[in-house]
């Protein structure tokens, strides 16, 4: 057999690696500090698009994400009530509200992702779809401002937010790491109150069941080689792998 476990090892190495590497990516730590925010590039969401990111977090109220068509009708908020992720959104003045039944201020990361389809918005969380839908005449999202997160920058004048007492919204605290747009990054244009921040990513310790976080390229990453699992946090059993967890006994013995 051409196997042995140091070559074992390494292969699961390089799978954690390569998915580390699709699936961790640049991250923002929010103190929950008072006119905080982080502002993308536009997401173009006006009729088909995905965006999704994960996030770890104590609190039971925040807001994640904001933009808008400021200040006329069209708003997409995504923000934590009562420990779960509440969805609001306006097509032409025409809103609905959805909010996920699973509490995620657990300290635990949670993938989240939300896509648009013309007058349908799905709200995604650990892979459980939450659909909202509106029917206004106009079949487009209007979108005129920047994406925010964590926060809305206090110096906006309330009449160009659309969404009536976002700027109060309590400031998000916690994680949030790996923000796409379909399977782009988007550009980050500014942030204050919020720390791009590696080593405090590392300092949480992403990695689970005794993995050692590292970082490589300025990112995060787990090393699952001393705690018998694989996968990019180090959550898969080695065992459930048919035929690996014999290979590996029989080198050990």
């Amino acid at each position: 057999m051409g196997f042995t476990l140091h070559s074992v090892c390494f292969t699961l190495k390089v799978s954690l690696l390569l998915g580390s590497l699709l699936g961790l990516c640049l991250g923002l730590e929010f103190m929950g500090l008072p006119n905080q925010w982080a502002r993308y590039l536009r997401w173009d969401a006006s009729t088909r698009s995905d965006l999704s990111f994960q996030f770890k977090t104590n609190v039971s109220a925040g807001l994640l994400l904001y933009f808008d068509d400021g200040g006329v009708c069209d708003f997409l908020c995504l923000s934590l009530v009562d420990g779960r992720i509440q969805l609001r959104f306006s097509v032409d003045c025409a809103e609905t509200t959805v909010i996920t039944d699973k509490q995620v201020n657990d300290s635990n990361w949670h993938f989240l992702m939300v896509s648009r389809n013309h007058l349908r918005t799905v709200l995604v969380l650990d892979g459980e779809a939450k659909p909202g839908e509106v029917r206004p005449q106009r079949q487009y999202m209007n979108i005129v401002s920047d994406l925010f997160m964590g926060g809305v920058p206090s110096d906006i004048r309330p009449a160009a937010l659309t969404l009536d007492g976002v700027l109060s919204e309590p400031p998000f605290q916690g994680f949030i790491l790996d923000l796409k747009y379909g399977n782009s990054e988007p550009q980050l244009l500014g942030s204050h109150g919020a720390r791009l921040d590696m080593e405090g990513l590392c300092a949480e310790n992403p990695c689970e069941n005794g993995g050692t976080c590292f970082l490589l390229d300025g990112e995060p990453h787990c090393d699952c080689s001393a705690t018998g699992y694989f996968g990019k946090l180090c959550s898969e059993d080695v065992n459930h792998i048919p035929g690996l967890s014999h290979l590996m006994m029989g080198e050990q013995g």
